[in-house]
This record gives C-alpha cells, sequence and structure tokens, in this order.
C-alpha cells in the first residue's frame, strides 16, 4: 500500500505548540470542548513519519447532536502568525442522522515560515452526513503537514474537502475507512504550485461494507520548478460485494521544470466489486491558446486563468463569507491580481 514521504528535521519535535482556533457557527445542537484526546487509531494516510508530531495534541472537539441539521457551518481559523511551530487538531464527530459541515483554516503572514502539524479524526454515524473543508493559505516559507483520519457508519458520508495555495512544502494523507453498509466517502483536493513548492499527497481509502462507495478527485496546476506526488490506493477487502471507487486526477503542467508523479493503486480481496482510476495530465492547447489570444487574452494570462479556474472548482464549496472572501484575497495575490 501507498505511504507518505513526510521527512522532518529532528528540531521540530522538540518545539511543538498546541494552537487553539478562534471558533464561530456554533448552535445549542453542536457541543465544542477543548484539550480533548485522541482515544483510537483511525484510517489515515500521513504515515507513521508524522505520527510523533501527533502524539502532543490536544484536539479541539466538535459534535453534532442526533438528527440535528445546521444551516451554517462551523468554522474552525487558526492564524499562526504568531505560532511558528503550531499543532492544530480537531475531533469531529456527527451522532446519528446529523448533517453539518466543518470549515477549517490555516493562515499566516505571507513571508512566515514554520511546521503546521494539522491533526483531523471524522467519525459520522449511521445515516449522517459530514463535510469537513480544510483551506491552507499559509506563509511561503511553512511546511504543513495535513492528517485526516476517517471512519463511516452504516449509510453515512463524509466529504473532505482541500483547497492547498500556501506553503513551501505541504504534505496530506487523507484515510477512510467505510466500515458499513452502503458508507460512503468522497473528497475533492484543489492546488496551484509555482516556483519551488512541493505537494506529497496520499489517499488511502479502506471498503469494509457491503456496496460501499468513495470518490476521490485531485485537480491542480504545476508552474516553475514545482513538484506534486499523488498517492491514491481503493482497497477493497473481503466482504465489500457491490462496492464502487472511483479515483480521478487533473493536472496542468505550465512548465518544462515542473514535475508530476502519479501513483494510483487498486487492491481487491473480492469479486463483485469496481475500481477506476483516470489520469488528465498535460499543457494548455493550441486550440485553447489560439481562442483565447484572438479574444486578446495573453498566454500568460490565459494560463492564471485557467489555472485559478482549477482552484476555484473546491473553493466554490466554501459556504462561508469570511472565509470565502480570505481565499479569494489570497488567490488574487498569487494569480498576479493584486
Amino acid at each position: 500500500m501507498n505511504s507518505a514521504a513526510v521527512t522532518l528535521e529532528d528540531s521540530y519535535f522538540s518545539e511543538m505548540k498546541n494552537v487553539s482556533p478562534s471558533v464561530r457557527g456554533l448552535s445549542d445542537s453542536v457541543k465544542y470542548s477543548e484539550d480533548s484526546v485522541f482515544t483510537s487509531d483511525l484510517t489515515g494516510g500521513a504515515g507513521k513519519g508524522a505520527d510523533v508530531l501527533y502524539s502532543s495534541a490536544k484536539p479541539v472537539a466538535v459534535t453534532f447532536g442526533k438528527k440535528s441539521k445546521t444551516e451554517k457551518p462551523v468554522v474552525l481559523e487558526y492564524d499562526l502568525t504568531s505560532d511558528s511551530n503550531a499543532l492544530t487538531s480537531q475531533i469531529i464527530c456527527a451522532e446519528e442522522d446529523a448533517e453539518a459541515t466543518v470549515i477549517i483554516v490555516c493562515s499566516s503572514d505571507k513571508k512566515l515560515g514554520g511546521l503546521n502539524a494539522l491533526k483531523t479524526q471524522i467519525v459520522a454515524k449511521n445515516n449522517s452526513k459530514l463535510h469537513v473543508i480544510k483551506v491552507q493559505l499559509l506563509g511561503e516559507k511553512f511546511i504543513q503537514i495535513d492528517e485526516t483520519e476517517s471512519v463511516c457508519a452504516e449509510n453515512a458520508q463524509i466529504e473532505v474537502s482541500h483547497v492547498v495555495l500556501g506553503g513551501a512544502k505541504t504534505y496530506v494523507g487523507v484515510g477512510n475507512d467505510l466500515a458499513e453498509y452502503k458508507a460512503s466517502f468522497k473528497s475533492h483536493l484543489s492546488y496551484y504550485c509555482k516556483d519551488e513548492q512541493e505537494l506529497d499527497l496520499n489517499y488511502v481509502v479502506l471498503h469494509h461494507g457491503k456496496k460501499t462507495e468513495c470518490n476521490m478527485d485531485v485537480n491542480g496546476t504545476l508552474k516553475g520548478n514545482s513538484k506534486k506526488t499523488y498517492r491514491g490506493t481503493i482497497d477493497f477487502k473481503n466482504g465489500c460485494a457491490g462496492s464502487v471507487g472511483k479515483e480521478q486526477e487533473q493536472t496542468l503542467l505550465l512548465s518544462d521544470n515542473a514535475v508530476n508523479n502519479s501513483i494510483p493503486i487498486i487492491l481487491c480481496d473480492e469479486e463483485d466489486v469496481s475500481g477506476e482510476h483516470g489520469a488528465s495530465i498535460g499543457r494548455l492547447g493550441e486550440d485553447v491558446l489560439f481562442y483565447m489570444e484572438n479574444r486578446g487574452i495573453e498566454k500568460s494570462a490565459a494560463e492564471n486563468l485557467i489555472a485559478r479556474a482549477k482552484v476555484q472548482s473546491t473553493v466554490s464549496l466554501i459556504n462561508d463569507e469570511d472565509v470565502l472572501s480570505k481565499t479569494e484575497l489570497f488567490m488574487d495575490s498569487i494569480f498576479g491580481e493584486l
């Protein structure tokens, strides 16, 4: 099975500090607490190299009550301008028949650096629906390790969306255990990497229950000397008859020096299943550039326009005006519109 390639200097491990978020969107049906404890190991994607970072984590916990349906998202914002080596961690749980969205934002001043170790555990109980949106707007020298562990009970749905725009190096590990009948998992990640930025992705979905479904999508642009590695594993376990797994990757290359690595894996220990992987990797076609130039849009502007549209596909899922505005302002700066 694939594993993430997290490598860090020893000095980071003694300097980590737990940081609490600013929180909004709480209601009577939502329970919030601090200094919680990760009580179990769920399926994740960052790998053992990151585990030591989270050993001293004190996660905040957000629990959505049984049958609750929150109209507005709960927003957890981490401003790391004053915390260069920060542990930011959460436990998010939806009780039976609950429906909710949580937005997690990590940001800092643009020129700053440091390490952000972000870990999120997600538990969706029977018939619940959880959407977790993670937005990375860190300074250009930051390293972020972002681990998402999750488990779906019967007929539960988990959706995890990522927008990755800042930082020097970003490691994203996402794991889900489709543990019971008709559980489903969906993920979206959009990114824009330029200059020397590096993005390392590892997704793992385990199909245990019958008639479970997963659909993973990664969409973004590489420019300059940037590098991206995508690892995606769909693992059909014995007994998951009738299950379906799909992963799709779309990569736009805007430089001869950019490096893209794709390592999809589909494992199968059950006959009655369907697994698919698709990839579209390439440059802007001459027909697209010709169309743009005929309308007065120069090549560089056309590249920015299409690269931004790729990121926008996930940004459009952000259903909080403050976070959306902050994200679009960051996009303006990296796409040269400020």
